[in-house]
């Protein structure tokens, strides 16, 4: 019988974090855990129905101790850590969070390392540190760098547009992104030169371009934590 592999998910009770760890539970080959400040989602999306197999850890990513505990005997990591909010502010949780993580999990041998990324990192390099977002896409170009110097030959790297899909959003309920992704997605890429003329628009032709659904960017997470790596 093979044994499963133990996958923890960083800021697993977010949007995308609860759709790879449905998946990954639902797969039946993983022990699937979650480290979020709060532990578990308050309100779990009703149609993920195996977020009951996940144990949900609290803890703060930046607290050395913690990741000490976590991380051991872990087998691969995704971190799906990011957040909006002052250029600094965003440096801080897009990058140092995730950099911290990486550092920790190559010390305690953790064999793969996952994360979302963002469509817009290598696009943007000239980008005004006082322009906003700046911190946002720059603290993720910077993580992925700590990831592929500590995994050389065992990370996964996605790089998604808008992600869209059935979402929780506080009092408002289940939202319904993919009414509005899906067709935009379609004209951004299927549509031959009309989808083009779209690709072509600075920053918003990237992101239609590369719209991607929740449950895609999940599936394709929790394929990659299943492959061997490669050293």
């Amino acid at each position: 019988m093979t044994t499963p592999i133990r996958i923890l998910v960083l800021g697993g009770n977010g949007y995308v974090g609860q759709n790879i760890c449905n998946t990954a539970a639902a797969s039946g080959k993983f022990i699937v855990q979650s480290l979020s400040r709060s532990g578990g989602p308050s309100k779990p999306a009703p149609h993920l129905t195996d977020l009951s197999k996940v144990e949900w850890l609290e803890g703060d990513i930046f607290d050395s101790v913690r990741r000490e505990e976590v991380f051991e005997g872990v087998d691969c990591i995704v971190s799906t850590i990011g957040a909006f909010g002052s250029n600094e502010f965003m440096e801080k949780i897009c990058g140092d969070a995730t950099i911290q993580a990486v550092e920790t999990a190559a010390s305690k041998n953790v064999s793969r390392f996952g994360f979302i990324s963002s469509a817009q990192v290598g696009k943007l390099d000239n980008m005004s540190p006082s322009l906003p977002m700046q911190g946002y896409f720059h603290g993720k170009s910077r993580a992925e760098e700590a990831i592929k110097q500590n995994f050389p030959d065992s990370h996964v790297i996605l790089r998604p547009g808008f992600i869209y899909g059935p979402r929780m959003v506080g009092p408002l309920g289940m939202i319904p992104l993919q009414l509005v992704g899906a067709p935009v997605s379609f004209v951004s890429t299927q549509l031959g030169p009309i989808s083009s003329l779209i690709q072509a628009v600075p920053f918003a032709g990237t992101e239609c371009a590369s719209m991607v659904p929740v449950n895609g960017v999940a599936q394709a997470m929790v394929d990659t934590m299943l492959d061997e790596p490669k050293g």
